[in-house]
């Protein structure tokens, strides 16, 4: 059974919508888990210790690993702690 051409475009489109959409979810965790590690650790703006930072980022994000799988999660950890510093070198 041969599937019509036009609805091979839309399902193509659905696919890729459901790809950027995943991308985005990643993102997105990782920076909610950056800021939630920043804030865990915050007593002071200048008293924020990245290793305690990255060490929450380390132990909270199985949290995030259960709902997502595949190569969108591939640096989850890596870009976590990458926006958590990010967010600290603006704090300075």
């Amino acid at each position: 059974m041969e599937i019509a051409q036009s609805v091979q475009k839309e399902l193509a489109k659905r696919d890729e919508i459901i790809l950027a959409l995943e991308m985005l979810i990643v993102d997105q965790a990782s920076r909610l888990l950056a800021l939630e590690a920043v804030m865990s650790n915050l007593q002071q703006v200048q008293n924020i210790s990245l290793r305690n930072v990255n060490d929450y980022i380390e132990e909270e994000s199985s949290r995030y690993k259960k709902y997502m799988q595949g190569e969108g999660l591939s640096g989850f950890i890596e870009r976590a702690n990458r926006v958590a510093c990010e967010f600290l070198d603006k704090t300075k």
